[in-house]
């Protein structure tokens, strides 16, 4: 069996007034788009991934190594439909179609709906779903308990208006539905081709004609700025209150900003105003503090980060280590039991275990050219404001007095010291 997905992607978004193509802006992390292609290639029966573009936009496909079919005339959905499958011959035995700036959350959801339509010999079946407020949606309109039409907003008459079951986008057509999309004729207000009007075709074909009711995570288009926002924050709840049920206590959640790909354990407290990005590993028993800023890296377990922390990316930080406030960890290895407690920066450096790292020091990686390493090993102490530049290697249980410049290697077990000489004048200049 064969089954060609199919995404629509020409519209050109005017109402939602940006220079980035809606389906490219994010939510928690992760491009409107990218849920929907996740959830296709979480179906194991579809084989092929067709994208229609338009000519403005190709370039933002070809960088994501997609090359799409680019809709000329931009007509509708039934023109997209039409174009494609006369220009590209397509010979599938089903077709899931889905729209680029719908995203797909939960992908059990896409999963359910082509089983049932397989299995029940459906020839086209719609997703989809009931909402509070049907505005801006087609209705799906039931008869003696099959689908009958999707009526467009501007089409509606008041009873049709008030139906709270609408038409999520998604659709899925057999071999023999979607032979028949050359009937669909244009649309006079909008000289259009609707996707739609397949529905009354297949009822004149007798085709068998269902929809599947989506009662799962909402399935919502983006057409403006706050709609991508109420988005983004209903994704920020589910994403938070499913942590919270798995243990993790998030304190004033309206608060914290939590991305796609961040694992944390149960018994983690994340404080109020921090920021977690993709891929975050937090272990069991950790607190982050306010005003935390943490991605792409990993947190083990009972360890304190912040207030005031940030932790870029490929940075590693141990069991039981100390990140405190005004602390910068980029690219580098924090090993069980350091302590970092404040106002520093390290950057493309290892610190082997139990070191202490005094306020205000400094691994200075760069030399205006290429980033350097620093490493510091075990049970050191490393003074306040100190300046280690590198690359450095300082050895185990190592001392560094506050305030040093360290330019060259430090061997295990001995004190280094840095300074001008101090001068005391006696006369003050007044």
């Amino acid at each position: 069996m064969k089954i060609c997905a199919i995404v629509l992607s020409a519209g050109r978004s005017k109402r939602f007034k940006s220079s980035l193509p809606k389906y490219l802006h994010s939510i928690a992390g992760k491009a409107i788009l990218d849920y929907n292609l996740d959830a296709i290639r979480s179906v194991k029966k579809i084989n092929k991934i067709e994208i229609i573009s338009n000519k403005e936009n190709k370039k933002n496909f070809i960088e994501k190594g997609i090359s799409p079919f680019i809709q000329n005339p931009i007509n509708g959905t039934g023109g997209a439909l039409k174009q494609i499958f006369n220009a590209k011959k397509l010979n599938s035995d089903y077709y899931l179609v889905t729209l680029s700036d719908t995203p797909i959350f939960d992908y059990k959801i896409l999963r359910n709906f082509i089983n049932k339509s397989i299995s029940s010999k459906t020839d086209l079946s719609v997703l989809s779903q009931e909402v509070s407020n049907p505005h801006g949606y087609g209705r799906i309109v039931i008869k003696d308990k099959k689908l009958k039409s999707i009526v467009e907003e501007n089409d509606c008459d008041i009873d049709q208006k008030k139906i709270n079951l609408i038409n999520t986008g998604i659709f899925f057509l057999s071999k023999k539905a979607i032979s028949n999309i050359n009937l669909i004729k244009k649309n006079l207000k909008k000289s259009e081709f609707y996707i739609t009007d397949l529905i009354e075709i297949c009822h004149q074909k007798k085709l068998k004609i269902d929809t599947y009711q989506n009662r799962s995570l909402p399935i919502q288009g983006v057409n403006t700025i706050l709609e991508l926002q109420d988005l983004d924050k209903f994704y920020q709840n589910f994403l938070k209150q499913k942590l919270m049920n798995e243990g993790v206590r998030i304190i004033h959640p309206e608060t914290v900003y939590i991305e796609n790909g961040v694992n944390i354990s149960e018994g983690v407290i994340i404080e109020p105003n921090v920021v977690l990005k993709s891929n975050v590993n937090i272990g069991r028993g950790t607190i982050i503090k306010s005003f935390s800023y943490i991605e792409d890296c990993s947190v083990g377990i009972n360890c304190q980060i912040g207030p005031f922390a940030r932790i870029r990316p490929e940075s590693k930080i141990s069991n039981y280590a100390k990140i405190g406030n005004f602390v910068e960890i980029k690219k580098s290895s924090i090993s069980e039991g350091v302590k970092i407690n404040h106002l520093s920066y390290v950057g493309d450096a290892n610190i082997g275990k139990n070191t202490n790292i005094g306020a205000g020091t400094i691994t200075c990686n760069y030399d205006g050219k290429n980033k350097l390493s620093t490493k510091i090993g075990n049970n050191c102490f490393i003074g306040s404001n100190a300046s280690i530049v590198a690359p450095v290697k300082i050895g185990n249980s190592a001392y560094v007095a506050a305030g040093s410049v360290i330019t060259k290697n430090v061997k295990n077990n001995q004190f280094s010291i840095s300074r001008t000489k101090q001068k005391n004048i006696k006369n003050r200049i007044k």
